[in-house]
């Protein structure tokens, strides 16, 4: 009897221990898993906040930037506008009054399309095509330079009202470092599809610059830092004397 309890001992014993082993590598199985899902739930818990962040940047900076075009229109615009109205009214024949009435609509016109600028709802559902050529537009009538605008294929209007936001603030941030230091004759805008993959060229004739150079560095991580929280690319060339050339695209065609 004794000699047959020793090899059963031993086998219940061997059992006990294999029990106990897989018992603990079930738990640590369980205990990684746990902490990889805390891990991607952090992680996406900041990709969340790096967007909203991004979101928030672009809201503030259209903002700012809204209210200075409107600032200049107010007194460059229609400010002139009211002047000359005031000028033609004034008229001691009275025949002022009907051009004078002619300038009274094209004053409510201005402070529409002002009242509209300012409002984040239009900007969102603004057709893209139509900001980027109300851009270069005001960029004739200032008579800084000339523009262009082409367009082939589809638009980016897919993008939802927050993603067209970045984009939107990407375009000024763009068109704007051209005017304050490039110095260009030409600024043009190219919208169309390469491998049908969404594409924007914004192209500049001026000065160009050196990407490399740490200023420019910041700028264009800048840049890439807004597209990335919108899952796209942006690629920027340039040389000195050379002009500079943007290309933005998105990776996903249906902007998701």
């Amino acid at each position: 009897m004794e000699g047959n309890s020793l090899p059963t001992f031993l086998a219940i014993l061997t059992g006990v221990v294999l029990m106990v082993i897989m018992a603990v590598f079930i738990i640590a199985i369980v205990i990684i898993h746990k902490q990889r899902q805390i891990k991607n739930r952090h992680r996406i818990q900041l990709l969340k906040a790096d967007y909203e962040n991004t979101i928030l940047n672009a809201e503030k900076e259209i903002r700012e930037q809204t209210l200075l075009f409107v600032s200049q229109e107010l007194h460059d615009n229609i400010g002139q506008l009211l002047s000359l109205t005031k000028l033609v009214l004034n008229n001691p024949d009275g025949s002022g009054v009907y051009e004078g009435k002619k300038l009274i609509n094209q004053i409510i016109r201005e402070v529409r399309s002002l009242s509209r600028s300012i409002n984040k709802d239009y900007l969102s559902s603004l057709a893209f095509e139509d900001f980027l050529a109300g851009e270069l537009e005001k960029i004739e009538k200032s008579g800084f330079c000339a523009t262009t605008f082409e367009k082939s294929g589809d638009s980016f209007d897919h993008l939802e009202g927050d993603k067209k936001l970045v984009l939107i603030r990407m375009v000024q941030e763009c068109l704007n470092n051209a005017i304050k230091h490039a110095s260009p004759k030409l600024i043009s805008i190219n919208m169309y599809q390469e491998a049908e993959i969404p594409t924007l060229l914004i192209r500049d004739d001026g000065v160009g610059f050196d990407p490399q150079s740490e200023s420019s560095g910041l700028g264009i991580k800048n840049l890439k830092s807004r597209i990335k929280a919108i899952n796209g690319r942006v690629e920027v060339v340039s040389g000195i004397n050379e002009g500079t050339e943007i290309k933005i695209q998105f990776e996903n065609p249906a902007g998701s």
